[in-house]
Formats: C-alpha cells, sequence, structure tokens
C-alpha cells in the first residue's frame, strides 16, 4: 500500500488516531480490491497464536462445541 493510500495515522502526539473520515467515506470498492476470504481450516487453526500487547504470545487452542 502506498503511502497515498493510508487514511488514518496510527500515532500522534495526543495518542489519538486520527481520520480521514471524508475520504473514507468517498472511496468506493472497486471489484480487483474485493475478494472473499477463504474458509479457516482446523491446520489453519492448528498455527493460530493469540497476540496480547504486554503479553507473550500464546498458541490458540480451540473449544470444543457445545451441541445443543
Amino acid at each position: 500500500m502506498s503511502e497515498s493510500n493510508v487514511v488514518f495515522s496510527p500515532t500522534s502526539t495526543k495518542g489519538k488516531i486520527h481520520f480521514d473520515l471524508q475520504r473514507v467515506d468517498a472511496h468506493v470498492i472497486q471489484p480487483e480490491e474485493y475478494e472473499e476470504i477463504p474458509e479457516i481450516t482446523e491446520e489453519d487453526l492448528a498455527h493460530a497464536v493469540i497476540k496480547r500487547p504486554g503479553q507473550p504470545d500464546q498458541p490458540f487452542v480451540a473449544k470444543p462445541t457445545q451441541a445443543s
């Protein structure tokens, strides 16, 4: 992504995020910008990592689903 496409600044002197909402609202998504994301597989989950600020990375452990 080129710097001219950046629509927000993640940092500022006051710690706030600055958005250019008019620019975001004016953007029309083109077909080449949109594609379906692939389904998450068991293999993807086996390599997943939970990242939390200030904490070490933790491997993701899927919880079994409850049948009703």
